[in-house]
Order: C-alpha cells, then structure tokens, then sequence
C-alpha cells in the first residue's frame, strides 16, 4: 500500500505556484538568458519610457512583445547584460522597438560601436536582465 504522506511536500509546491499571476509566470518570468538574440542600432532621442538620451548612452530599444504594455512600460528602466562579439557590457532599457523579433534589442549608436562598427547593420548575440527580474 502507498504511503499518502510521501507526497505532501510536492502538493505544498504547487498550492505556491497556483498563487503566482499570470506575469509572474510568463515566459520572461521563466527565461532570464535570451541567446541569439538579433541586435540592430537606431538613433536615440526621447524614447517609450519618457527619457531623453543621447547617441553615447548605453541603452536599448526592448521588442514590443516583451516590452509590455502601459506606459512607462514594466520593464523600463531596468538593466540588463548584454554580450556580443566577445564583449559584454550592461545598458538600460528606454525605449520600445516595434519592429525588433522577440528577444530582439535595438541599441544606441555607442552600445553598437561598444560590440562592433555600424556597417555589420545587425550582430548577434545574447542578454538577460540583469536585477534578476
């Protein structure tokens, strides 16, 4: 015959995850690493999140499927971790990008010069974010 109370720890774990939101178990909520992730550059100026930055900021343009919605979007201001031909630095998400793919970033003019010369047009490589979120 089975014993019942071998299995209470496992119901215990799940009572907890029937309490998260649907945000927090989103596919972001879940992945913290995106690799392969298409980069590309774009003049910055005042951006989605309601800041003005300048062409020497390292920050980022976030595709609009993980953007999120509302303004400023949730993820505004965060930082993340980005690397890229050998190189890795962190930049902070101000804008929105529409026509970026998931996982996508378009990166300021310097970010991109930071990894590699404008004429490559796109680079590849990953990020995540870096507060842990």
């Amino acid at each position: 015959m089975a014993d019942a109370n071998k299995y209470t720890g496992y119901s215990r774990r799940h009572r907890g995850m029937a309490r998260l939101s649907s945000s927090e178990m989103s596919s972001d909520a879940l992945q913290k690493r995106f690799d392969n992730a298409r980069f590309t550059f774009y003049d910055v100026s005042k951006g989605a999140c309601g800041t003005t930055n300048v062409a020497s900021d390292f920050v980022v343009a976030l595709n609009s499927d993980q953007y999120g919605d509302g303004y400023p979007g949730p993820h505004c201001g965060e930082t993340i971790t980005i690397t890229a031909n050998g190189k890795t630095t962190t930049a902070v998400i101000e804008d929105e990008c529409p026509g970026c793919p998931y996982a996508g970033l378009d990166l300021s003019r310097g970010l991109f010069d930071f990894f590699a010369d404008e004429s490559a047009g796109v680079i590849y490589g990953s990020w995540d974010f870096t507060n842990g979120n």
